[in-house]
C-alpha cells in the first residue's frame, strides 16, 4: 500500500473510533435523557467506553473491514459492520460487568449496537467517497499495467474508469500488437517487447493480465522479482459468472469453482 493510502486509511480508522466514542455518548443520552446521571455516572460509563473502543477497532482488523476492495454496499460489508457492532457490545458489557459489578440499563446497549452500527457504515461509504475524488486527482490510486487489449479488456478498464477505482489503468499492452492507439483514453504503448520499459516509463504498480494466458508464467515472475503485484480475472482462466472463490484445505489456499451457490453461500 502506498503512503498516500496509508494516510486515508489511518484517517478512515481515526474518524472510526470517534464515531464509536460518539455512539456510546449518544446511547447514553437517549436512554438517561440529556443530564448526568448520578445513578449511572457518564465518566465511568465513558471510561469502559474508551477502553472497549480499540478493541472494537482491532476486531475491524481482522474482520476485514478496511480492505480496500471491499465493496461498501454489498451484503457481506453490512455483515462484517453487523458483527463489529455486536463485538463493541460485547466487549463493553463484560468491561463494565468486571469493572463495576452491576449495569444500569439492557436498552442502553440495543442503542449502543444500532447507533454503531449506523454511524460505521454510512462514514465508510462517505469514505469510499472520498477515495474515489481522491483516485480522480492521481492520490492514494495505483497505476496499473494492462496486458490485452481484447473486449474484455476495454470493459474491464472503462469499469475501473468509470467507478473511479484505486487500481488505475495507465497503460496497455498487446503481446501481438493492436490496431487501437487507446481505450477509453489510456494509451496502447505496444507489444511485449516494451514491457519493462512501459512499467519503468509509467511508473507501474499493479499488473492487470486480461489476455495472453501463455505470457503468466513470465509475467509473474517478473512481477515476483520487482515487488509489483500481479492480478487477473477468473474469466482469463475460463472462469465465468462469479462461480470461484479462495478456499483454505489444510491451511492450503486453492481455487474453488462451483456452479450453484446456496443460501447459506451468503454467510459463511
Amino acid at each position: 500500500m502506498n503512503s498516500q493510502l496509508i494516510k486515508l486509511k489511518i484517517l478512515q480508522i481515526v474518524v472510526d473510533g470517534l464515531l464509536i466514542l460518539g455512539a456510546f455518548a449518544l446511547a447514553y443520552f437517549l436512554r438517561i435523557g440529556f443530564i448526568f446521571s448520578t445513578d449511572f455516572p457518564f465518566d465511568q460509563y465513558m471510561i469502559i467506553g474508551a477502553i472497549t473502543t480499540p478493541i472494537t477497532l482491532l476486531f475491524m482488523f481482522f474482520a476485514r473491514t478496511y480492505k480496500l476492495s471491499q465493496q461498501i454496499n454489498s451484503f457481506r460489508h453490512i455483515q462484517r459492520i453487523a458483527f463489529v457492532s455486536i463485538v463493541n457490545v460485547a466487549v463493553f458489557m463484560v468491561l463494565y460487568y468486571f469493572a463495576y459489578r452491576n449495569f444500569f440499563s439492557r436498552l442502553i446497549l440495543v442503542y449502543i449496537f444500532l447507533l454503531t452500527f449506523l454511524f460505521v457504515y454510512f462514514w465508510h461509504r462517505i469514505f469510499r467517497w472520498i477515495l474515489q475524488k481522491s483516485a480522480e486527482r492521481e492520490i492514494g490510486v495505483y497505476r496499473t499495467l494492462v496486458i490485452g487489449a481484447n473486449r474484455p479488456a476495454e470493459q474491464l478498464i472503462k469499469h475501473l474508469l468509470k467507478t473511479k477505482s484505486h487500481i488505475k489503468p495507465v497503460a496497455i499492452i498487446d503481446a501481438f500488437g493492436s490496431g487501437k492507439s487507446a481505450i477509453a483514453g489510456v494509451p496502447v504503448v505496444g507489444k511485449m517487447n516494451l514491457f519493462e520499459k512501459a512499467i519503468a516509463q509509467h511508473n507501474i504498480d499493479h499488473i492487470l493480465q486480461v489476455d495472453h494466458l501463455e505470457q503468466a508464467l513470465n509475467i509473474i515472475n517478473y512481477a515476483l522479482q520487482n515487488n509489483i503485484k500481479y492480478i487477473m480475472p477468473p474469466e482469463l482462466l475460463g472462469i465465468f459468472q462469479g462461480h470461484q472463490n479462495i478456499e483454505e484445505v489444510e491451511g492450503q489456499p486453492f481455487l474453488k469453482v462451483k456452479m450453484k451457490k446456496g443460501w447459506w453461500d451468503r454467510i459463511w
